[in-house]
């Protein structure tokens, strides 16, 4: 059985906020929960095995392995997916230039889906800090306390460096969104995590968990905003203006092409997905 969903931009965008807003709410309530309890009651219910793992932990922003994380994941594999097809498009088209660094936009979307699911960021953390503390010979560094980011951003700097004159190349709408994606992200991935720095440093932890929580919002909210200025930037290409999801289940089977479709204008591009 096939199904077939042809995206356009402005559903994404509302689907994928929608689901933001939904995420947003539940995180706040596990931790409203959390915080009622620990302060208005003597249950130690928020310490065991089963609160932790199955309400503070499935929820929570700043959780590893989650659903909040499962959902930025799959956001930035959908952008690794969309700017891989663009790169196709792009060497196949008649201005083929700019087709390898979409695709290599699309190798540092892979990077940071494999970076949100394992955490692989962490590994520098505790070297960095060490590094750090003895350069500025202070234990507290505080803005610079989760010294991870301190490598990312000079390597943020690097890669933006690079395709600078590609994003000066796109169209007005596209360069614009997608600079303000990148604002978006690395003011919460980078800004947010200094004031993080800073709120540990100052043993501010009552209000921690929104920092983060803020911290991660900025980062989905700069993702989404990116897979809508490139399903934007595809609706305006000409040999990309009708893109579809074919979704099969039990394997592809081309006859049962819905008739709609194959009397249809040809759809240049698929991105087809396979339900075992």
């Amino acid at each position: 059985m096939e199904s077939f969903y042809e995206l356009k931009s402005g559903k994404v965008l509302k689907f994928l906020l929608k689901s933001l807003v939904v995420l947003l709410v539940l995180n706040l309530t596990v931790l409203y929960i959390e915080y009622y309890f620990e302060n208005y009651t003597n249950s130690k219910i928020t310490s065991r095995y089963t609160f932790q793992t199955y309400v503070t932990g499935m929820f929570y922003f700043d959780g590893e392995r989650n659903v909040p994380t499962y959902f930025s994941t799959l956001n930035l594999l959908f952008s690794a997916i969309l700017l891989f097809t663009i790169s196709k498009y792009v060497k196949n088209s008649e201005e083929p230039e700019y087709f390898r660094k979409w695709y290599l936009l699309g190798c540092v979307f892979i990077w940071l889906a494999l970076d949100e699911l394992f955490v692989l960021h962490e590994i520098s953390a505790k070297p960095m800090r060490s590094i750090l503390q003895s350069v500025l010979q202070r234990d507290d560094i505080g803005v610079l306390h989760f010294a991870w980011f301190v490598p990312y951003f000079l390597v943020a700097l690097f890669v933006g460096a690079y395709f600078f004159k590609f994003i000066l190349s796109l169209p007005r709408k596209t360069m614009l969104s997608f600079f303000l994606a990148g604002v978006l992200f690395i003011s919460g991935a980078v800004g947010m995590e200094m004031v993080s720095g800073l709120v540990v440093s100052y043993n501010m932890l009552s209000i921690y968990k929104l920092i983060t929580t803020f911290e991660e919002t900025l980062e989905m909210m700069g993702v989404i905003l990116f897979i809508h200025s490139l399903v934007r930037y595809m609706e305006y290409q000409k040999n990309l203006a009708k893109i579809s999801i074919n979704i099969s289940v039990g394997g592809k089977n081309q006859d049962t092409e819905p008739e709609t479709l194959k009397n249809s204008a040809p759809v240049s591009k698929h991105l087809d997905i396979l339900v075992a």
